[in-house]
């Protein structure tokens, strides 16, 4: 899976300007808080202030510069790995930061120079390791959200698909019941049974869908045809 932070980076050309900016800027802020604190500490009574912003000035810059230092070689490093391999993964990371360490430390000699290259390379695996698993755990939802996303979104109101709830035309969609209703109600029509549809009296009994004015049919006792 590509992290996110690696795909938001800048092309390489412009990611070691970037880096070597960003490095000094957190070197020097860090740094100046540092070395106010430790300036104003050591400063004798009365001048802690004064004390405490000459080492920061005198300071802060030196330290800003090593992380510049540091910064650009990275990701020189890193720009290195991503033409070779043809690919952006944590792994540049991880071994642009060993790199890095085993250069800056050429100068104490091999010894000294495996142990920087292996505490760079852990220190950006966890670095990386710890990015990878935040974007992932922002990514997803929370426990029980997706049953409850789903559980809210039901059928649609006029699904004829759906289950049958009620009988009739309560089951079909609004419009062909609205249409159903008022064809019944436009265009009554008369249905006279044959043989079997006389009463106990020998008289026919005659179905009607539309509505009589005088209520005919309950004085012939309804739609029932055999009347107790």
């Amino acid at each position: 899976m590509r992290n996110s932070s690696i795909a938001d980076r800048d092309p390489c050309p412009y990611r070691i300007i970037e880096d070597i900016g960003g490095a000094f800027a957190f070197g020097a802020i860090g740094g100046g808080v540092w070395h106010f604190g430790k300036g104003a500490w050591n400063s004798p009574k009365g001048s802690r202030i004064t004390g405490a912003i000459s080492n920061t000035a005198a300071r802060a810059p030196i330290m800003g510069g090593q992380f510049a230092v540091w910064g650009g070689l990275f990701a020189c490093c890193d720009c290195t790995l991503s033409a070779i391999r043809q690919k952006e993964d944590p792994w540049n990371s991880i071994v642009s930061g060993a790199a890095t360490g085993g250069i800056l430390a050429a100068r104490a000699g091999p010894k000294a120079m495996a142990s920087a290259a292996v505490v760079g390379g852990v220190i950006l695996a966890l670095i990386e390791g710890m990015g990878i698993w935040m974007n992932n755990y922002f990514a997803m939802p929370p426990p029980g959200m997706e049953d409850q996303m789903a559980a809210s979104v039901g059928p649609p109101a006029n699904d004829i698909t759906a289950p049958p709830t009620t009988g009739g035309l309560g089951m079909l969609p609004t419009g062909l019941s609205s249409i159903g209703r008022r064809a019944t109600r436009q265009q009554p029509s008369t249905m006279t049974m044959g043989d079997d549809g006389f009463d106990s009296g020998g008289h026919e009994t005659t179905f009607s869908t539309g509505s009589s004015a005088g209520g005919e049919e309950d004085r012939k006792g309804g739609w029932w045809p055999f009347r107790s």
